[in-house]
């Protein structure tokens, strides 16, 4: 298990990483953000979508919730209401991080997947596995940035560590 403060730093490293994608994609003109290009999720706003629900569902997971519905391209069809989303997400993670009372890591969230089944899996399980999810995502999202033409940034954990001298 990890400790309390490697979680923390984690998310750190999360929120730092989605600052560097957010400007990323903001090099891009909006257009190009829907885009099919033949990714897991088509456009770079799809795998936005994707990301940032996927952020979000664990939250809501971590806060009691068995929420069962993931956002949809649709219900965030700009820029802008994903953008929004995310960094209320962000908060509320950087929020739930902060306020995590001993214990938390080692309880059991209890929910239904997006399948319906029902599994049980350790706090600090869940929280390590959202870091790493969004890191798989934020780096298609650096290559359709690249391919679009936009200017790609480096969300590496190391080049975290170096700057912030972890």
């Amino acid at each position: 298990m990890l400790a309390i403060d490697d979680l923390r730093t984690l998310f750190r490293f999360n929120a730092w990483a989605n600052d560097r994608t957010r400007r990323a994609v903001a090099s891009l003109p909006e257009e190009k953000l829907y885009i099919d290009m033949k990714n897991s999720f088509g456009s770079i706003h799809g795998t936005l979508v994707h990301l940032v629900g996927a952020e979000d569902i664990w939250l809501q997971r971590l806060n009691g919730a068995d929420p069962g519905v993931f956002m949809t391209p649709s219900a965030y069809a700009t820029w802008n209401s994903v953008e929004s989303k995310w960094m209320e997400v962000e908060a509320g993670h950087a929020a739930f991080i902060a306020a995590m009372p001993d214990g938390t890591l080692d309880r059991t969230l209890t929910f239904h997947n997006m399948k319906g089944e029902l599994v049980s899996q350790k706090v600090w399980m869940a929280l390590q596995h959202l870091v790493n999810h969004s890191t798989y995502h934020r780096g298609q999202v650096t290559t359709l940035v690249r391919q679009a033409g936009g200017t790609p940034v480096g969300t590496d954990l190391i080049l975290f560590y170096r700057q912030h001298g972890v």
